[in-house]
């Protein structure tokens, strides 16, 4: 423990992030334990009085971890179940802790009945102590930036800020752990193999191998022997035995993308695989074992692939376990500019031009775009405005955004309404085409009924003039 450094200061004003809140009311010890976390993590610490410590909380945009001092929370009115749950009422996904140098037994288990994330003992064990906490501050400070998933070695980069990623981050959480099958449904570009990769980071199996094959990519003469291997000999040029993809996942997690596309002759295999963990090589007569997990992803609607006797029922009710669905980009656009902040970052390490920015103008032309390739497109096209601008800042005219056939809203409506005017005529133009189809369609419904339909639009009869 460094002796000479003083306790860094901690955010006291305004929405921020603080690493670390530590709660209690004895001040000796509350203090201690402030002091000591702080100095061996190199983080900012504030202590704060249990009667004050959600109001604290809701200050802040996020704190890394709450550190509750059992001994001081013994005092406190009220039971340090009911402050734990208040706490995670304010922030479900704040991890709480005990620490202290003892720690009484009934208070531990109130603690973890009111969903206490662990019990630290600095004094004995620091080292382990301050390992735990590293780990939850920096999945936290990530969230806090916008990151669904922690930074640590090995976590995927997804960035979001839409509940429906949010949830989506807290349901990999849930289910990583476990070794439950799970299907992740989404457009091409939606970030699939990430989500796959988080849950492998998250799980039991993360020193293991993640080993992912794409079943679109390979042809179906290959992709059996991509899976499964085959033994020396088992057919021409087969000069020496070869593992598969499965036997390569041995311990860890075998990401299977685009399941929608692999070949129903293949399926059963996988069926098998599933249901016993065995499969065969190639050639081979005796079946062998795989301790593996299964992720996999479709773009496809397999329920309509099983109807269409394109995929096999019993093979989607197995890997549909978990099903998670990834939204379009155009589905939770309040994230394209966090994404695209977040590339254009990247891109200036990458192409070694430190200043490179986007502007606020070509940041807003991103959000009105539909982007139908998803955050796949979004990355190619400021990686070609970033290699193309004549600036260190990326403009609306570097980003080249064209209405594309791919976007049947804004097609349809380029075909009816000319794109070439100044917005107030073409507003004028498409308020007199939508008035003159509303009207017509209110004749429709009215059988010619000008009565009628002047009630239905909510006019009088000599509004209803369609010109």
């Amino acid at each position: 423990m460094s002796k000479g450094r003083a306790r860094k200061p901690a955010r006291r004003t305004g929405k921020g992030y603080l690493p670390l809140l530590v709660i209690g009311s004895t001040e000796e010890m509350c203090e201690r334990v402030a002091d000591t976390l702080a100095r061996q993590l190199d983080v900012a610490a504030e202590r704060v009085a249990a009667g004050r410590a959600v109001a604290r909380i809701e200050k802040l945009a996020a704190v890394g971890v709450a550190v509750v001092v059992p001994d001081a929370a013994e005092s406190l009115a009220g039971s340090l179940q009911e402050m734990i749950l208040r706490l995670r009422r304010a922030d479900a996904s704040l991890p709480v802790v005990l620490a202290g140098e003892s720690i009484d037994s009934a208070a531990v288990v109130d603690a973890f009945r009111a969903g206490a994330q662990d019990v630290l003992l600095p004094e004995r064990d620091l080292a382990d102590a301050l390992d735990k906490l590293k780990s939850w501050i920096q999945v936290r400070r990530s969230r806090a930036a916008g990151s669904l998933f922690g930074d640590q070695a090995g976590m995927p980069r997804f960035l979001g800020s839409a509940p429906v990623m949010k949830e989506t981050a807290r349901l990999v959480e849930r289910v990583a752990p476990s070794d439950a099958t799970v299907l992740i449904l989404g457009e091409s570009g939606t970030g699939k193999e990430l989500v796959a990769r988080a849950i492998h980071q998250y799980s039991r199996r993360r020193k293991a191998p993640f080993v992912a094959i794409n079943c679109a990519a390979i042809p179906e003469t290959l992709l059996e022997n991509e899976l499964f291997g085959h033994e020396k000999g088992s057919y021409t040029g087969a000069s020496s035995t070869a593992i598969g993809k499965v036997e390569a996942a041995d311990k860890g997690t075998l990401f299977l993308d685009e399941i929608g596309d692999m070949p129903i002759s293949l399926q059963a295999k996988i069926l098998r695989l599933l249901q016993d963990k065995s499969y065969d090589r190639i050639g081979g007569t005796v079946p062998r074992h795989a301790d593996i997990r299964i992720v996999t992803a479709t773009n496809r609607n397999l329920k309509q692939a099983v109807e269409a006797r394109e995929f096999r029922e019993d093979l989607y009710y197995r890997l549909s376990v978990v099903p998670i669905t990834l939204p379009a980009l155009r589905d939770r656009v309040e994230d394209i500019p966090l994404i695209a902040s977040d590339i254009v970052s990247r891109l200036s390490g990458t192409l070694g031009r430190p200043g490179l920015r986007i502007g606020e103008v070509a940041l807003e032309r991103l959000t009105m775009h539909r982007w139908p390739g998803n955050v796949r497109e979004l990355e190619n096209g400021l990686e070609r405005a970033a290699v193309m601008t004549k600036s260190d800042e990326i403009l609306p005219q570097d980003l080249e955004l064209k209405i594309r056939v791919e976007d049947p809203e804004r097609a349809a409506l380029a075909s009816w309404i000319p794109m070439d005017r100044t917005l107030e005529e073409t507003c004028r133009l498409a308020s007199e085409k939508a008035r003159r189809l509303r009207i017509s369609i209110a004749f429709e419904e009215a059988d010619g009924d000008k009565e009628q339909a002047a009630a239905a639009l909510g006019v009088t009869v000599d509004e209803l003039d369609p010109s």
